[in-house]
């Protein structure tokens, strides 16, 4: 059996902040995936397939630097600025193989390997990976997972100009143990355990701010990522469903040798999601989503200084991701009625998000010389009317 896909794409971006700032992209884009699948034997059988991307774009940019994984923003007059321009084709092509035994069908075991070229830094990649499935029985399943995931670094990071073509893809090692249960008729339970090994982390190279003969980038970034998730699902009949999700995890990394730990970016150790809908025999349908997830780690100010040449405070950061922004938690509610004509169907919703009207904290705002701030929320309460037809 064979299984071909084709996703493209037009994207067009074109942004200007008075004279100094400008981004204008212009981006075609098609994606293939063509997937063979042959069955050996009862106890055998074969995937395989090839992955493409084709980009064909045009960038022209002159945009202050963005801040890297654990840099702190700077007021924008004291940051060097990018400037580039790109007329050219980027094609990164991929294939991958497996082979998934089964044995006495309880046992399922899939050995694969992945491999893919990354045509911005000229460089191959080759990926083994195996899964394991083992069923105990009708209600009860172990899963297991290992394998290698690499990545090719950003393209600003790899460009000619203000990056470094020496560079490598970043690499992480990842395993996974895991138990699928049904516990009743109308209830399942899930429950995986993780841990992830990074290593060759692009990061920023200390000794080209003294020696612009240095590279702007390198490879020396390491990270560990762990954690437990669980999941449990429930249906009554046709009318209710619900789930519960929580995960705990922990992510970080050491940026240069000899460097403390800290804490990535995006490190959230508590995220629990709940989700229930009820059907009504009317074609009513009644929803919601509660989230509850820890703040983003945070370096704190403590301090600044005036930058002469600029004329603006530059903020001076304590310990990097030291402090922790307040917890989010939501509420969203989602109410549908369909409509159901004889060819076709309608389906009207309301969909009210943040519904009790949370100040979620996403950052701090401060004042000119750093003295004082203020928090910077999210999105207030937002209720979205709509219409859907389905032929």
């Amino acid at each position: 059996r064979q299984s071909v896909n084709i996703i493209t794409g037009i994207q067009n971006l074109d942004f200007e902040l008075g004279e100094a700032i400008n981004f204008n992209l212009d981006n075609q884009n098609i994606n293939l995936r063509n997937t063979w699948d042959i069955k050996l034997s009862d106890w055998l059988a074969t995937r395989f397939g090839i992955d493409a991307e084709y980009s064909r774009v045009q960038l022209n940019l002159n945009v202050p630097q963005p801040p890297k994984e654990g840099e702190n923003p700077v007021p924008l007059s004291t940051t060097q600025s990018l400037s580039n321009t790109i007329d050219g084709d980027l094609i990164n092509p991929g294939a991958f193989a497996e082979l998934k035994f089964t044995f006495f069908d309880d046992l399922i075991v899939v050995p694969s390997v992945r491999t893919d070229y990354y045509e911005a830094i000229d460089e191959f990649t080759v990926d083994p990976r195996l899964l394991a499935q083992y069923k105990l029985n009708k209600d009860f399943q172990f899963n297991f997972g290992l394998g290698s995931y690499q990545q090719q670094p950003e393209y600003d990071e790899s460009d000619d100009v203000y990056g470094s073509r020496l560079l490598i893809p970043e690499r992480s090692i990842q395993t996974s143990l895991g138990m699928q249960s049904r516990l009743f008729d109308f209830l399942e339970f899930d429950l995986t355990g993780f841990y992830k090994t990074l290593d060759r982390q692009v990061v920023r190279n200390l000794a080209a701010f003294a020696d612009p003969t240095e590279e702007a980038y390198t490879n020396v970034g390491e990270g560990r990522i762990y954690g437990v998730e669980t999941l449990v699902r429930a249906r009554i009949g046709k009318e209710f469903f619900a789930w519960l999700a929580y995960t705990y995890q922990r992510s970080l990394r050491t940026d240069r040798p000899g460097e403390d730990e800290r804490l990535f970016d995006f490190d959230q150790p508590h995220i629990m999601t709940a989700v229930a809908s009820y059907s009504f025999e009317s074609g009513w349908t009644l929803g919601g989503r509660f989230r509850l997830v820890s703040g983003n780690p945070d370096t704190p100010v403590i301090g600044s200084i005036l930058d002469s040449t600029s004329k603006v405070y530059v903020p001076l950061y304590g310990e990097n991701n030291s402090d922790r922004l307040a917890t989010f938690h939501q509420l969203d509610i989602r109410v549908d009625k369909v409509f159901t004509f004889d060819e076709w169907e309608l389906n009207a919703y309301l969909d009210i998000q943040n519904v009790y009207n949370q100040a979620n904290q996403e950052g701090w705002t401060y004042n000119f010389d750093f003295t004082d701030r203020q928090i910077l929320s999210g999105l207030p309460i937002l209720p979205i009317l709509g219409v859907k037809g389905e032929w």
